[in-house]
């Protein structure tokens, strides 16, 4: 009955402010699934894109049959966290017991930064369930290997499941890769640890060459893709001038930041120093309630720190260091945390009070609006039909969105042609592209009115260029 409720609670709380506005990636999603069929996604979508098509692909079919509203294109999402959450409770019980995986689970369903990409019409969800659900199979499959008896039927069936759902994992989210490899590795290492003699490595490359097989195949299959995704990128990165900003370089900020994320969500305020002190003391003791849980099993503790570690050596050439791309670790930090509160011997801290913080911080995101994704919900409702909007055009997703009745013009070639005398201005993304288009926009005589900002960097500007009448 206890999970019952659990399981129900967590699904209520992920309705709560389910309909607030899409944002500039989950806009992109709501385009392709409306305007490409399923089957053209691949070859319509995937080369100009820099994500595989699977999450693409099946959202295109949720839609075709529940619509295109956020509660229907963010439902996926919360469905797969609490799949994420069953598959977690089943690894803890697997690892020790009921306990166990109850508080894991616990600590994974109402994770602040779980419950915010639970409301997400974007991969990682779904790339956290698949990987979560490997994760159990590679559990699985040290438990039965100890095995004498039945040892291999088992061991087959674990290792099928294991490569299925990696070789998915791959097809939803090229991040995947970090945790298979580090699972990979961490295999190797304790096929050769069974024995400790020079002639084991033998058997244990045979072992990771199996618990392989997934990630190899999904990378032949995308193969062909990605090396036309990685062309396109280089060709469309030189309009991107300071794109690097928003992909996370291999600096120490970044990787401090994933530690805080995990523990206390997607919040930020002013002034910084405020927020580092709120979020940061919770995020010390959860750590610490997860350091002693890393003694309980080294396992994990590498299962957490190698992604981290490929991630990190990887962006030193491709920037990629952001904490959303490693939610799938958050699993890992929730098992450690239980293990670090229910099996320390002194148990000064009870689980429902780790609970409580965390549930805190969850309804911090999801009761106060200033926390809420870019709200071009209601600077659409501003925007009048006789008056064009001139904003970067691959960035207008979430406008187009909202009032398809609205043109929308390039902002960056706005010098080419003549304009109207009253326009509209929508400068997102134009420091990223590095375009300054207020010096263009007064080289051509125009001069700005009025101008309304919107939750995130969402800013609505009134101009009028006499001149250009």
């Amino acid at each position: 009955m206890q999970l019952i409720i659990l399981f129900l609670s967590a699904f209520l709380i992920r309705l709560v402010n389910l309909n607030q506005s899409l944002w500039l990636d989950e806009s992109i999603v709501a385009r392709v699934v409306k305007n490409i069929p399923f089957h053209l996604i691949p070859t319509q979508l995937s080369p100009g894109d820099v994500h595989p098509p699977l999450y693409y692909m099946l959202v295109s079919l949720w839609s075709s049959i529940f619509g295109y509203s956020e509660l229907s294109l963010r439902m996926p999402s919360v469905i797969f966290s609490l799949i994420a959450g069953w598959y977690i409770y089943k690894i803890g019980t697997t690892l020790k017991n009921k306990s166990l995986g109850f508080w894991a689970t616990a600590f994974f369903l109402f994770n602040p930064l779980v419950i915010y990409y639970s409301q997400e019409a974007r991969m990682h969800m779904m790339a956290t369930t698949l990987l979560s659900i490997t994760l159990y199979y590679f559990v699985q499959i040290q438990k039965n290997s100890q095995k004498i008896a039945t040892a291999t039927s088992w061991l087959r069936n674990d290792m099928f499941y294991f490569n299925l759902f990696s070789g998915l994992s791959m097809l939803v989210f090229y991040g995947s890769g970090f945790f298979i490899a580090g699972m990979i590795v961490v295999y190797g290492v304790l096929q050769l640890n069974k024995k400790g003699k020079m002639r084991d490595w033998i058997p244990a490359f045979a072992g990771m060459t199996q618990v392989s097989i997934g990630l190899i195949l999904s990378l032949l299959l995308l193969s062909p893709l990605l090396f036309l995704q990685l062309a396109n990128a280089r060709a469309g990165l030189v309009d991107l001038k300071n794109w690097s900003m928003a992909l996370g370089k291999a600096e120490i900020k970044n990787v401090a930041m994933i530690f805080l994320k995990f523990a206390t969500g997607r919040l930020s305020w002013l002034p910084k120093w405020s927020y580092y002190l709120v979020a940061g003391i919770p995020t010390a003791i959860i750590w610490f309630i997860g350091a002693l849980g890393a003694r309980k099993n080294k396992v994990l503790v590498y299962l957490f720190i190698l992604p981290l570690l490929f991630g990190l050596f990887v962006s030193f050439w491709a920037p990629m260091m952001m904490y959303f791309r490693f939610l799938y670790l958050v699993p890992v930090m929730s098992i450690l945390l239980a293990l670090g509160i229910i099996t320390h011997e002194k148990n000064t801290i009870r689980p429902s009070i780790l609970l409580g913080v965390l549930i805190i911080f969850s309804f911090v995101y999801l009761l106060i609006p200033q926390f809420h994704r870019e709200d071009w919900k209601s600077m659409t409702q501003e925007l009048r039909t006789n008056i064009p909007v001139y904003m970067i055009l691959p960035s207008s997703d979430p406008l187009t969105y909202y009032r398809e009745d609205v043109a929308v013009r390039e902002l960056r070639t706005i010098q080419k042609s003549p304009i109207p005398e009253i326009i509209h201005v929508v400068p997102y993304t134009s420091e990223i592209y590095g375009l300054n288009y207020v010096r263009n926009l007064e080289m051509l005589g125009c001069v700005k009115e009025s101008g309304a900002s919107f939750r995130g960097d969402v800013v609505l500007e009134r101009w009028r260029c006499l001149r250009n009448a």
